[in-house]
């Protein structure tokens, strides 16, 4: 059966969440399932409603960032709070944090970005939820656990739900092996992640039916 109203999520993200790999010969390829997919057949599978859907606004490659997906420069659409009042979805996901931690920026700036979007989000009238990273193996991100901690702090702050990745995925055994280019998680490690998501939206969305 469907809800009535519908209940929609959109995620926001970088190549993680929107699902780019590589294949054997390199060339881009996408993740089947990627994890929004995964994450909304669990949902509708858990809650026997084909009515909640999950919407991937994620965008892949170097320009997607945090600080340029705020201003409408990742390839996304236009700046966030255009985005996110014209997004019909009730809560949104935020999971930025591999290409923000290249440089570019400082991890000052990061933790304003995610104040921020948390604020445009609220004000736009969404149920914000902050999405650590996974761990990436390509010995090119050192600054990577810096961000991640950000991010905590971030959602302690300002009271928002944190959905933890990082840790959780470092500790399956060989969990690089799941990874392209030691990068790009595949289709294991994104049903992984979206069942860890699963967990954390899942109370969100009983709160919403009980209303």
């Amino acid at each position: 059966m469907a809800s009535t109203p519908v209940i929609t999520l959109a995620v926001y993200g970088d190549d993680q969440m929107f699902g780019d790999s590589l294949d054997g010969s390199g060339l881009p390829v996408g993740v089947t399932p990627n994890e929004p997919v995964a994450l909304q057949a669990l949902l509708q599978k858990q809650f026997k409603d084909s009515g909640i859907t999950v919407q991937n606004n994620a965008t892949g490659g170097l320009a997607s960032s945090l600080m340029n997906e705020l201003d409408g420069m990742d390839g996304g659409g236009p700046p966030t709070p255009q985005r996110l009042a014209e997004s019909p979805a009730s809560i949104v996901i935020e999971e930025h944090a591999v290409n923000d931690a290249l440089g570019g920026e400082t991890l000052s700036d990061y933790q304003g970005y995610l104040a921020q979007w948390i604020l445009d989000a609220r004000a736009a009238g969404k149920t914000p939820i902050l999405e650590e990273p996974g761990p990436v193996c390509d010995g090119q991100h050192p600054l990577l656990p810096q961000y991640v901690a950000a991010i905590d702090a971030a959602a302690q702050q300002y009271g928002v739900v944190l959905i933890q990745q990082y840790n959780y995925i470092s500790s399956i055994q060989g969990w690089q092996s799941h990874m392209a280019n030691c990068f790009y998680p595949d289709a294991y490690l994104d049903g992984l992640r979206a069942a860890q998501e699963q967990l954390v939206i899942a109370p969100i969305i009983s709160a919403s039916f009980a209303q």
